[in-house]
């Protein structure tokens, strides 16, 4: 298993934080690497829930969460191409707002090209949440 995380402080409450977070048909809004995200079921973003998501450099994927604590964390997970990948986001209170952390484990044929890709989704992940933050502190 691979695993690449990123952490980062953002300067407004975990609420507000949480509610852009699980809104996910939003994401291209904010986050540089999503170019399109449409939610496959409707309602509460729960377990179970799905989106097609189309990042930069990837294929569409299904993404179904697999764990959701409401104002703290979800994890989802997808397959592709025989390499699963679970993303989990996780907000912890601050004294100044909430940290983000983003961590992505990838399970699978890619320790081949592991020294490669790793650059890329650590990058990606940095961006993402330098976006919500940017994002979340405007508001």
């Amino acid at each position: 298993m691979m695993i690449v995380e990123d952490k980062i402080v953002i300067q407004a409450s975990q609420e507000l934080v949480w509610q852009v977070t699980i809104d996910v048909g939003s994401w291209p809004l904010w986050s540089p690497g999503m170019e399109k995200i449409v939610r496959k079921d409707s309602g509460d973003f729960k377990a179970g829930s799905s989106a097609l998501i189309k990042q930069k450099l990837l294929p569409e994927t299904r993404w179904v969460v697999t764990e959701l604590t409401p104002n703290k964390c979800f994890s989802w997970q997808t397959k592709v191409l025989g390499i699963k990948m679970v993303a989990t986001h996780t907000l912890i209170p601050c004294n100044s707002g909430a940290t983000s952390i983003l961590r992505i484990e990838i399970l699978g044929w890619i320790p081949v090209i592991w020294p490669v890709i790793k650059k890329l989704i650590a990058r990606a992940l940095k961006e993402e949440n330098w976006g919500l933050k940017n994002y979340c502190e405007s508001l």
